[in-house]
């Protein structure tokens, strides 16, 4: 029986790729500490790691993803997934390369396409809705702005070690010298037919990609398959969406125009110091817990307003990378002072670096992959303070204008026992 494991940059990632092969059958568990030792951890096929190294300097993210593949390798390890963002954020290169040096392999598959969300490869660029992505909304996200689309373009100083395909049997393996391969992807279709060449030509061992290529090769792994019973999806329901990215914001205000009540948080209610303990602090609590229960659902969403946010961390002297981790923090308070009501809602949070800060903020120790409730949205288990957290994650970049007024839909049909 083969062992994988999956190398992600951040827990979102984690989980929606994680989820491709526990869906498959695979027992799969998330691990957030990097100092695992790998040989002493036999029980699952699938171990998925969360190195939180997206924000990282480049040189820090290749020396933590350099060595925990040599973990990998040392533990017997069979296979690697290095997965990487589908918006191409991060640190693509360094990652990637870690991977391919510190595996003693010379080759490396990576096909960063994601048909299902729009996101393809065709002649070695990169599109998200038929867009170059240097144009598109990851082009302007405030924090990490993608400024290129060609794929090798992200590995600058060793682009002759990337070569570009546009169909696999055009693969030719360079002797002597260090591959990274990257496939033309515009389709499922296209992803299977990659994965079952490299397949043939026994080279899926050392891969990178996201969730679209992992779902492909899961049926190529010997690994265990078991049946998964499926949980339903249950209210209270809320929503909390800490990304600022342009494809969040449209599914809260969607939601919102569709009459999902919902609470803005301000900037001095995310941004100040010890805010929770404050009379308005223990007020907005009650505000969450009361719309939960009253109405089933509540949205809790931070300021669209980007010069708005400018101005303030401007005139509070706060910097950019600061206020990422303080509003990240401080939505996980508002949900731990909301769980410790004893209202228990279904979380779904979106965007990962409150997800991650979330998690860490409730002790959450074992995390389960139960399924995918649409492509790139997944749905788990989580243990934390003796009890079980149904929680449901997606990355900020995915999904329709739609998606959760439908799975709000999920959780009024699953109160009638259809889900």
């Amino acid at each position: 029986m083969e062992r994988l494991l999956v190398l992600a940059d951040d827990f979102t990632g984690a989980l929606d790729t994680g989820v491709q092969f526990a869906t498959y059958g695979a027992r799969t568990e998330i691990i957030t500490d990097l100092g695992i030792d790998l040989s002493q951890y036999p029980r699952a096929d699938v171990l998925v790691i969360d190195t939180e190294t997206r924000h990282v300097s480049e040189k820090e993210a290749y020396e933590t993803v350099y060595r925990l593949t040599r973990n990998a390798m040392e533990a017997g390890i069979t296979c690697l997934y290095k997965k990487t963002d589908s918006g191409l954020r991060g640190n693509i290169s360094g990652e990637v390369r870690a991977v391919l040096d510190a595996s003693g392999e010379d080759f490396l598959a990576f096909l960063p396409a994601f048909p299902k969300m729009n996101r393809i490869v065709a002649g070695g660029i990169s599109y998200v809705d038929g867009t170059p992505i240097e144009q598109s909304v990851f082009g302007r996200d405030p924090f990490e702005p993608v400024t290129c689309s060609r794929i090798r373009d992200f590995f600058r100083g060793y682009e002759g070690m990337v070569q570009e395909y546009a169909r696999p049997e055009e693969l030719v393996i360079q002797e002597g010298g260090k591959q990274i391969a990257v496939f033309d992807s515009e389709t499922d279709e296209d992803l299977h037919e990659v994965t079952d060449y490299l397949h043939g030509k026994g080279r899926l061992r050392i891969l990178a990609g996201c969730a679209g290529f992992a779902a492909a090769m899961a049926k190529y792994l010997q690994i265990s398959c078991a049946e998964k019973k499926a949980e339903k999806l249950e209210k209270p329901f809320l929503i909390v969406c800490g990304s600022i990215n342009d494809i969040s914001k449209r599914q809260v205000s969607h939601a919102k125009e569709k009459g999902i009540k919902g609470i803005t948080l301000t900037l001095e209610q995310l941004l100040e110091k010890d805010y929770l303990k404050t009379g308005e602090g223990r007020k907005l609590v009650e505000e969450v817990t009361s719309t939960c229960g009253r109405e089933g659902v509540c949205i809790l969403d931070t300021s669209s307003d980007r010069e708005e946010v400018n101005r303030y961390l401007t005139r509070e002297l706060i910097p950019l990378e600061e206020a990422r981790v303080y509003i990240a923090d401080r939505i996980s308070e508002i949900l731990e002072c909301v769980m410790d009501t004893g209202v228990i809602p279904t979380i779904m949070v979106i965007g990962g670096d409150t997800l991650i800060h979330f998690v860490r903020k409730m002790k959450c120790r074992q995390i389960s992959l139960l399924y995918e409730l649409e492509k790139g949205v997944v749905y788990s288990s989580m243990r934390s303070k003796g009890r079980t957290l149904k929680v449901i994650s997606k990355s900020g970049g995915f999904g329709e204008e739609d998606l959760l007024i439908r799975l709000i839909g999920m959780a009024k049909e699953s109160e009638e026992g259809i889900l």
